[in-house]
């Protein structure tokens, strides 16, 4: 097959290694030039390392100067702890840790790594029409040029391109009330081998420091997205002392995180997808945040879409005819998908201010840590095995992903 992918970010290069695996080769459309990559870093979880390590790929997170994490502290405007999650023994019980990675590093290892399994990778190549001919698709570039595949996979993110072509009545991305801003900036302060996360009194702020690196992220809410219309037309520069003095009141080390910072990597605002009635159209899927947009609040993003990919490579090797082969990714991934969608809107919730909301939360957040338990081991325990044969569709639980 003549498998044509768009998107170059994370899901589309390890859907490509995976597809190289499997015997397949596929060709990787990118709209971003050499070098752009969008964000400022973001958490793999174990389910999401396992899925690297699937296809070979387990050592992408040491490549890409991954940042070990041991568990998670929450702490209140007042600087009182009021939650914490051990994952000293993620290890142990799912084969993995989670850990902080750039996202420029993580990208660009996938890349190097797409490249060398012989997939071309094309930078530059934005998708701007779709044609589906029933035995192929006609991928139109917005430099007037073409491509022909005999399926397109559509990896291309959020503001999918290829939902957006080829699924015109699908629901679009829904801005969920929080922007995004984060960078890394130089600084003497002790390592945090745990991620420290703080409900701020007018902001949500989460840092890790790491050999004299503070990698931090705020949230604020905001009612309107400034961006509607025009996703760049926020300014990063302008953003800092907003951020500051959104923090000042703050506990340390948070204004002193941000009085050394001197910038902002992005302000980004966060985005989720509604459920899809379907993934799929004739011999055109999608995957990833194309599929199944999360926000990310429960670190799983990245992690859902490296599961899809090497799942998705799987049913497109076992299962000869095309349209029969997304019907299959589709029945094995879209429950689990969607499932942690709301289990993310869901946690955003918490980090909207309000001082009744903060009380509430303060007082029920060990509980509801605890009673989570199980969604952590559903989340982090997913495996998938690339080497166990996919049936066909409708495909059984347990076949290449579990």
């Amino acid at each position: 097959m003549n498998i044509v992918i768009a998107g170059g970010g994370i899901a589309g290069p390890a859907l490509g290694v995976a597809l190289a695996k499997a015997g397949l080769g596929s060709t990787i459309l990118e709209a971003r030039p050499e070098g752009a990559a969008g964000g400022a870093f973001l958490n793999l979880a174990p389910n999401g390392i396992n899925a690297l390590a699937a296809i070979g790929l387990g050592d992408v997170v040491e490549r890409a100067g991954g940042v070990p994490l041991t568990g998670i502290r929450f702490r209140n405007a007042a600087g009182r702890e009021v939650g914490h999650l051990d994952g000293r023994d993620e290890v142990a019980r799912f084969g993995a840790r989670n850990h902080l990675v750039r996202r420029d590093r993580l990208h660009q290892v996938l890349e190097d790594a797409a490249r060398a399994a012989g997939v071309e990778v094309r930078r530059g190549a934005e998708v701007a029409s779709i044609e589906d001919h029933g035995d192929g698709v006609r991928v139109g570039l917005a430099d007037g040029t073409t491509v022909d595949a005999d399926v397109l996979l559509g990896a291309d993110g959020v503001h999918s391109a290829v939902r957006r072509l080829a699924f015109p009545d699908a629901p679009r991305p829904a801005y969920t009330g929080i922007l995004n801003a984060g960078a890394w900036t130089p600084i003497d302060l002790p390592d945090t081998p745990e991620q420290q996360l703080v409900f701020g009194r007018r902001a949500f702020f989460g840092y890790v420091v790491h050999r004299g690196v503070a990698y931090w992220f705020s949230n604020v809410a905001r009612r309107d997205d400034p961006t509607a219309g025009d996703r760049s037309a926020v300014d990063p520069s302008t953003w800092l002392p907003h951020i500051r003095e959104l923090h000042a009141e703050d506990p340390e080390p948070v204004p002193a995180i941000l009085a050394a910072a001197t910038d902002v990597a992005g302000v980004w605002p966060v985005y989720d997808v509604a459920g899809l009635p379907t993934w799929r159209r004739g011999r055109i899927g999608l995957l990833g945040d194309a599929a199944h947009a999360t926000s990310p609040n429960a670190g799983q993003g990245a992690s859902l879409a490296l599961e899809d990919a090497v799942v998705l490579a799987a049913c497109l090797r076992d299962v000869p005819d095309p349209a029969a082969a997304l019907r299959a990714f589709e029945s094995l991934r879209k429950d689990r998908a969607e499932k942690i969608v709301e289990l993310s809107r869901r946690l955003g919730r918490s980090k909207v201010p309000s001082r009744l909301g903060a009380w509430f939360r303060d007082r029920t957040l060990p509980f509801f840590l605890r009673a989570g338990a199980a969604e952590t081991v559903e989340k982090y325990g997913y495996r998938v095995d690339f080497d166990a044969p996919v049936a066909g569709a409708p495909v059984a639980a347990g076949g290449a992903g579990r």
